[in-house]
């Protein structure tokens, strides 16, 4: 039987949107089965207006003209820059592929004769906007047309479609036209970026103030810190959106950091590292000091960078704990500008001197942040930066450490044993971003270890759905341990690599299902699979020539890992 192809996440979070955002503002047209998708098109057009025209709600709902004769195009939006914008939309329910080739000749036809101004093979929704579309094409307009779509590809016959009227119209008027693919991807960007933290924008005050100009702007000084106090109480984990780790509450670096701030709060700028702060932009305010003695800058975009538990530590105190114990904290401020990733670099440069795991490096892949608020935004909470006000464990909230062990054990392929021996024994190396399984350097981090548990392709779906199932696996096995002798569960304690390893390839295409969720039926799936795995890994293991050998010793070794795994998947006929 057909196994239904997974809907993305993606698509059902932008259905979810366009229908809280638009309902009672736009209309679908045509019978039961065709309206609510004549409606989620016509939402699609105003938001891709909304977001890249820069038209508000009611004007990019007024856009529309679709409908009969509407020659391909779905809206008409004349913008304030002496832009106007075309744009034919369709929403694609299953989320991949691409308008049909007929619609997009349509809209390519459609274009032309806008740009030519045959505007009687339109409809009259836009014989209605005649005079103003006029009037705009008689000053120096610039024409833009998109194709805006939930769709995840777009082949060559379409795209030469669209670059032959590119080609066509600024042949005689160079410059005029432009093309913009707008697809599943680009307008789930839009909607995440509609919920992330807001950009924040502080001012401070720098003592004793120095400036290096180039190869980018900074500011370094020494700033009071009861005022780095207030700016963390102000916004908390949004202010070190961009560092590598937020605040982890008590520790034993923190407890020192607030041993000297209550008892030698004078030696505090000479003990501590100090906080880097980068910025999107550095304003200078008010009268300069020719002396530099003090200075006040305006910081817009801000983000901690190093410095974390410092922040977080001294907004532990009360801000009336600083009149009386008075103290200061050594900042850097920079400006991002340069090299695209000149920001990721400063983040990682900057932390590789100071007590960080190879684990925290992770927030410096932006898909870690796009599936958290993917996953986020379907009410399931993904930790990457662990802090100490973060939910413990619970049915919805996992972390980046328990999707990397699920993962590792849902890999196949000939090193899948010398990955799970890698688990067991050096977890650490899940995160090396620099090296492969082998030890080896490698160019692309999609070639190292943390490339391949967390490739590029990885949807949030199959994050949640494998991590599902590897702590479902986990759970059980657990379960069981408090009933054993202290014999068999130092046993089944050593088998959870192996069996979860053997159940994610026994059941390969639940990582893949459609649902975001596991289903009743799919767990029950699940539970049956463990208990034969472990049924034919204990007949296995009675083997004469394991017997007598300590569970560690077996289940460390790559090459008895794979001995055992070709006997289960023997007897369960398991194909690879």
């Amino acid at each position: 039987m057909a196994t239904a192809t997974p809907r993305p996440l993606e698509v059902q979070q932008i259905q979810a949107f366009l229908k809280a955002e638009f309902a009672g503002s736009i209309e679908g047209l045509g019978n039961e089965k065709d309206k609510d998708r004549n409606f989620l098109s016509k939402a699609l057009a105003a938001f891709f207006l909304m977001s890249q025209a820069g038209a508000s709600k009611a004007e990019a709902v007024a856009a529309s003209i679709d409908g009969g004769q509407d020659h391909g195009v779905d809206s008409v939006y004349i913008g304030t820059t002496g832009v106007i914008w075309l744009v034919q939309s369709k929403y694609i329910h299953s989320g991949l592929g691409e308008p049909i080739l007929g619609d997009a000749s349509k809209f390519q036809l459609g274009v032309l004769d806008f740009a030519a101004g045959r505007f009687e093979r339109f409809n009259a929704a836009l014989q209605q906007r005649k005079a103003a579309i006029e009037a705009a094409m008689n000053g120096d307009y610039k024409l833009r047309f998109a194709l805006a779509y939930t769709g995840t590809s777009l082949d060559e016959d379409r795209r030469t479609l669209f670059s032959d009227v590119v080609q066509r119209i600024n042949a005689i008027h160079p410059g005029r036209a432009q093309f913009t693919r707008f697809g599943l991807s680009d307008f789930h960007d839009v909607l995440m970026a509609r919920r992330a933290e807001q950009v924040i924008e502080v001012e401070i005050e720098l003592q004793n103030f120095g400036l290096v100009e180039a190869p980018a702007r900074a500011f370094y000084g020494v700033m009071r810190v009861r005022d780095l106090a207030s700016l963390y109480q102000t916004h908390d984990h949004a202010l070190v959106r961009a560092n590598i780790r937020r605040y982890r509450g008590s520790s034993e670096v923190n407890a020192e950091i607030t041993r000297t701030l209550t008892q030698a709060p004078a030696d505090f700028l000479y003990f501590n590292n100090g906080i880097t702060l980068l910025c999107q932009r550095i304003t200078p305010v008010g009268p300069m000091d020719a002396q530099r003695s003090r200075g006040r800058f305006k910081l817009t975009g801000v983000s901690i960078i190093n410095g974390a538990q410092t922040a977080g530590t001294v907004a532990q105190q009360p801000l009336a704990h600083y009149d009386t114990h008075e103290a200061y904290v050594l900042v850097t401020c920079i400006q991002e500008g340069g090299a695209a990733d000149f920001g990721d670099r400063v983040t990682e440069y900057r932390n590789s001197q100071n007590a960080v795991t190879v684990q925290d490096f992770i927030a410096l892949d932006d898909n870690q942040e796009d599936w958290r608020r993917t996953l986020k935004a379907a009410g399931i909470t993904y930790i990457y930066k662990q802090s100490a006000s973060d939910p413990h464990a619970a049915e919805k909230v996992f972390t980046a450490q328990e999707a990397a062990n699920c993962l590792a054990c849902s890999l196949t392929g000939t090193a899948s044993m010398q990955l799970l021996s890698a688990l067991r024994s050096t977890p650490e190396r899940l995160w090396d971003r620099r090296r492969n399984l082998a030890g080896d350097a490698v160019a692309q981090t999609a070639d190292s270890l943390y490339g391949q548990l967390f490739p590029d392709e990885l949807t949030a779906r199959k994050l949640w759905r494998t991590t599902q199932i590897g702590r479902m696996i986990r759970t059980t096995i657990n379960a069981d341990l408090a009933t054993q002798s202290l014999e068999d569960a130092a046993f089944t304690r050593e088998t959870i690599e192996l069996v979860s390893h053997l159940v994610f390839t026994r059941k390969r295409t639940l990582t893949d299902a459609v649902t975001l969720t596991l289903t009743s039926a799919e767990r029950m799936e699940i539970s049956v699979a463990i208990d034969e795995v472990r049924s034919e890994l204990a007949k296995a293991c009675a083997e004469a020539h394991w017997v007598g050998k300590p569970p560690a010793e077996i289940f460390s070794h790559p090459g008895n890992l794979q001995a055992l795994k070709a006997d289960v998947m023997r007897a369960l006929k398991i194909t690879k």
